[in-house]
């Protein structure tokens, strides 16, 4: 944790982060050099900063340097290809993306109270997935930049009054999302992640969105580039069925299923496995061992697009996974207990609206 005055000191050396400092440089914050120096040497100590001579710079690899580099324009930075060693180094069961902390804290959130036993007379928990129709469905979609409230959504999904100001794209992108969140609803003790069940999934949320009807539910044959990204994805059609096989045959054998959550949003985008809808895919397929455990499911409701995308961004580039791992567990955390009130209202006699899917 870092002290104010040190916070501060980092601050003017991310302001340029490639130029070096020496303890001179700070001389118009009126700080002794004694100071500044010591304050710096906690900050090497801490990985922030390294020395280069007798000054020093930012750390290029902390994660306050990170930060800076991926927030700028991709044009500053280099192209990174597909690494088939993050993959091909996973071992199930063995190797996890998530700490012993946050798997922890996940179990202990993702519980809903009284819904194993009520999931066999067929209510309790199909009510936390009524929710989730909703809650999904606009998280996901505004992820996708279609500007929708949740008001809108939920009478949209209801009653089928489209909301103004969506063009018939963005509609379909929502209705597609009703669909697919649906499916899950209806099929999640049954489905697992194997390719059958995966290519059902885009194709409900891609269908009639794309200029070729035939690259729906499939894997994809033709290049796939970011404009916002310098990441590569792998280009050849027969490694990349190579590859999403590797990865069906991973994700089912991972037994915890908030490792096996993650793994699956995180693999999904990153392979990039279709034409489009990629990341949609991986938000709901993710949802499937907490639907099949009956543990809160995951909305995306609680996680900022800022770091959804900047998470993703950091493992495209950089292979790094801890950033989107720390915001998909503290997002979790409330949502799921969101799901738990829900469950002990309805428990204590209160009521809630039903759609049909």
């Amino acid at each position: 944790m870092l002290t104010e005055r040190q916070q501060k000191i980092l601050d003017v050396f991310l302001e340029v982060p490639e130029e070096s400092k020496s303890v001179r440089d700070f001389a118009e914050f009126g700080l002794e050099r004694t100071t500044v120096f010591r304050d710096i040497k906690k900050l090497v100590q801490a990985g922030l900063l390294e020395p280069e001579g007798k000054s020093y710079r930012v750390n290029r690899s902390s994660d306050a340097y990170l930060r800076w580099d991926l927030s700028r324009s991709p044009n500053y930075r280099e192209i990174v290809r597909y690494n088939p060693a993050l993959l091909g180094n996973y071992k199930p069961n063995a190797t996890f993306l998530l700490t012993n902390n946050q798997m922890l804290e996940l179990e202990r959130a993702g519980v809903v109270p009284g819904a194993t036993e009520a999931k066999e007379k067929g209510k309790l928990y199909d009510r936390v997935l009524v929710s989730l129709l909703i809650d999904l469905t606009h998280a996901s979609s505004n992820l996708e930049n279609v500007n929708i409230s949740w008001l809108d959504t939920k009478t949209l999904l209801e009653f089928g009054e489209k909301p103004e100001g969506l063009t018939e794209q963005q509609m379909r992108i929502v209705l597609n999302h009703k669909e697919a969140v649906s499916f899950l609803k209806e099929h999640g003790q049954s489905l697992s992640f194997i390719k059958r069940d995966l290519l059902d999934i885009h194709s409900l949320l891609i269908k009639g969105l794309l200029g070729d009807p035939l690259a729906a539910g499939v894997l994809r044959s033709v290049i796939v580039k970011f404009d916002d990204c310098k990441y590569l994805p792998p280009d050849n059609p027969h490694l990349l069925k190579d590859i999403f096989e590797e990865f069906c045959e991973k994700a089912n054998a991972i037994e915890n299923p908030y490792e096996q959550a993650f793994f699956a949003m995180i693999f999904i985008s990153y392979i990039q496995p279709f034409q489009d809808g990629n990341k949609r895919t991986s938000r709901i397929a993710m949802n499937i061992p907490l639907v099949k455990r009956t543990l809160a499911p995951f909305s995306f409701s609680d996680l900022r697009g800022r770091d959804y995308t900047f998470g993703l961004l950091a493992f495209y580039e950089r292979g790094r996974h801890n950033f989107l791992a720390d915001s998909f567990t503290t997002a979790y955390k409330k949502s799921a207990a969101r799901y738990a009130e829900l469950v002990m209202h309805i428990n204590e006699g209160g009521l809630l609206g039903t759609i049909s899917a």
